[in-house]
């Protein structure tokens, strides 16, 4: 059975990343330097996190459940401040991947956050597997995109 209504949760997370292709960043590296493992972990992981949430519905009855939509607003509260700030600084490319509160790449470590905690909302260990593999692709591709920021 599809649950439609669930495709929100991707769509969260994705609205930015339209704005981010009509809007390109400042000041961006010539060619991306990136590791072909990385870019596969992350898109089979991308894939599964939008796809995933189709075949689930929402639970929010037990305490576990809410605080994982707890965890949900969070993270997507900061990954929006972070595309804000993004937004307001002209698109600086570095603002992509900059720390917010301490927290490194921001902007690669919320949505993991969101999808992991979306997977207890969901009750899907589908959710959970594809949600590490994107963490396994994302951050540290996004890690060495903020190292080689820094240089520019």
């Amino acid at each position: 059975m599809f649950h439609p209504w669930s495709l929100v949760i991707p769509l969260l997370i994705l609205l930015p990343n339209l704005l981010f292709f009509k809007f390109e960043p400042r000041n961006m590296p010539s060619e991306k330097n990136s590791n072909l493992f990385f870019t596969i972990a992350e898109g089979i992981g991308r894939f599964g996190v939008i796809l995933v949430p189709l075949f689930f519905t929402i639970h929010l009855q037990e305490t576990y459940e809410i605080i994982a939509l707890i965890g949900m607003i969070m993270s997507l509260l900061l990954y929006y401040f972070g595309w804000g700030r993004y937004f307001r600084n002209d698109r600086e490319y570095k603002l992509l991947y900059s720390p917010i509160l301490g927290i490194p790449v921001p902007l690669a470590i919320s949505p993991i956050v969101y999808f992991l905690c979306a997977s207890v909302a969901l009750h899907s260990v589908y959710m959970l597997i594809f949600s590490v593999i994107m963490a396994v692709g994302h951050i540290p591709s996004s890690i060495r995109e903020w190292e080689r920021s820094k240089v520019i």
